[in-house]
């Protein structure tokens, strides 16, 4: 075992879905030396609080708090990757908690939450516009009937950033962080020079992303270039339109969405002279040759009365329905697609939810130089993992040379511990730029997942064909926070002999709470 290894532990909290990562280094001299990545759970779990402040008090003592609370804990750098509550919800859940036992050396955050660079300013005001559209947007379709499931589906997506629930916001959570009294703020960008953890034995850290590049964050974004003809009238993008015509709403005032005059009027799939105002439709009628008026949108499209004033009250009540001759059949409303378009919002929470993902913060730890390494990608997806090829570092900059330079297949190589991405989802693992290149015979993987609340979500977490291969690359030594270790009988049939499980089992002792990982050689 080599001496940057020696006494290396990753211990994973069990607080539900939800990242909580505890890395403890030993310090020269004595001591250990403390790194935080994120603490959160999915909205919606239940007694969240609760567990979030418990998890808060463990932190605490095992980084040297004393059980009365009279001694803090230290956490040497505190880690939060990106804007998602079950990321970051227990820095408001147990905010109370985290001032008074803990203090604090860094905080690290992405480039993307600095609110002095540009292009994290306009992502930040970006995120923001879509979250109030979208919160809009699903107002409008719980009042349309079979739109029900959508605005869930829409409300769940929007519950990663706190938008739906009472405990606060990631933006509240990001605020706890950003302004600790005790705490220096470093906004870590892809690509900055290597430095190594203070007093310990070597610790390297990479800083891989999230990248600096609109196109590889937002890859659902439209390319936008000069135009090369002549228009007749400016262009919107479909997220545009969509959000312009969600403005429309009086539900979006309540919700904080402006509206644009010229963008609403963009949104129209029809110029100004051919629409016709619900109102106008619903008493629409076509002279006939019996007499009796044919109202054609009410009798096709199945509008309900119009409302209009009592003239003795002022009250609205529903105009009687306007009769019509026994030989005619009112059309079902079924016919109506008032509410169609409202079903593209659940695929632009879904690229909001991504969009966000590829935000993440991700780190590699090496253990000495050209040592293992531990992974830690966040919820980086695929423009996150795919930036990370164009980085390289110098082995030694000391060096007129460098000493050579490391890329990310050689962290890739060399990785022993893969904090595996967004609760092993399908897209948050690369494939051939990812974990087939992870061929360190002593990987073992970390899932912080749990499998029941994401079954409710109707989420495949973990996704099956990534599971199965995490299992056959690490020969069965995967952690989750749901079931813990894979039992023996699972284990061997991907190579592990019982006196490795043996082995593994005391490498991971746990409770209910927390599991840990002592790293092998």
């Amino acid at each position: 075992m080599t001496r940057a290894m020696d006494g290396v532990r990753v211990r994973m909290y069990r607080q539900g879905l939800g990242d909580c990562f505890l890395l403890s280094f030993p310090a020269e001299g004595g001591g250990t030396f403390s790194v935080l990545i994120d603490c959160g759970v999915l909205l919606g779990t239940e007694d969240a609080p609760q567990k979030m402040q418990r998890v808060a008090r463990s932190i605490a003592l095992e980084t040297g708090g004393s059980a009365d609370g009279k001694t803090k804990g230290r956490i040497d750098v505190l880690v939060g990757t990106h804007q998602h509550w079950d990321h970051l919800s227990g820095f408001v859940q147990a905010r109370k908690e985290f001032d008074e036992l803990v203090e604090v050396g860094e905080v690290w955050l992405a480039w993307t939450e600095n609110p002095g660079h540009p292009l994290a300013s306009e992502l930040r005001r970006d995120r923001s516009r879509k979250i109030a559209h979208l919160r809009s947007a699903a107002i409008r379709m719980r009042g349309i009937h079979g739109m029900g499931d959508t605005a869930t589906t829409i409300d769940t997506l929007l519950g990663f950033f706190g938008a739906q629930g009472g405990d606060g916001t990631t933006e509240d959570a990001l605020s706890a962080l950003s302004t600790r009294s005790d705490a220096r703020v470093i906004y870590r960008r892809p690509g900055e020079p290597v430095f190594a953890l203070p007093g310990t034995n070597d610790v390297r850290v990479y800083v891989l992303g999230p990248p600096e590049d609109r196109v590889m964050i937002k890859k659902s974004d439209p390319t936008r270039r000069g135009r090369e003809v002549y228009d007749l009238q400016p262009a919107l993008s479909l997220t545009d339109t969509f959000f312009a015509a969600v403005a429309l709403g009086t539900e979006s005032q309540a919700a904080g969405v402006q509206l644009d005059p010229e963008a609403a009027e963009l949104a129209f799939p029809f110029d100004r002279k051919y629409r016709l105002d619900p109102k106008a439709a619903h008493s629409y009628a076509v002279p006939s040759a019996d007499g009796v008026p044919f109202f054609f949108f009410q009798d096709r499209y199945g509008f309900d009365p119009v409302p209009q004033a009592n003239p003795s009250t002022g009250e609205e009540q529903p105009t009687p329905e306007i009769p019509i001759q026994a030989d005619r059949v009112r059309r079902p409303g079924w016919r109506r697609i008032d509410g169609d378009w409202l079903g593209a919002a659940a695929d632009l929470a879904l690229a909001l939810d991504s969009d966000t993902n590829n935000t993440s913060l991700a780190l590699a730890f090496e253990l000495g130089e050209g040592g293992p390494v531990l992974l830690f990608p966040a919820d980086a997806q695929v423009g996150n993992w795919l930036s990370w090829s164009s980085l390289a570092w110098p082995v030694r900059p000391s060096e007129p040379d460098g000493g050579g330079k490391v890329t990310i297949d050689d962290l890739l190589e060399r990785t022993v511990l893969y904090k595996v991405g967004h609760h092993a989802s399908h897209n948050a693992t690369m494939r051939a730029q990812g974990l087939e290149k992870m061929n360190s015979p002593n990987l073992v993987a970390l899932i912080p997942v749990d499998e029941g609340m994401a079954k409710k979500r109707k989420w495949k977490m973990p996704f099956c064909s990534l599971y199965e291969r995490l299992k056959e690359r690490t020969r069965g030594r995967i952690l989750r926070a749901d079931h813990g270790r894979l039992p023996f009988n699972e284990a061997a049939k991907y190579g592990l002999s019982q006196e490795q499980h043996n082995q593994w089992e005391r490498r991971t002792p746990g409770d209910d709470l927390w599991i840990d990982c002592y790293l092998d050689s």
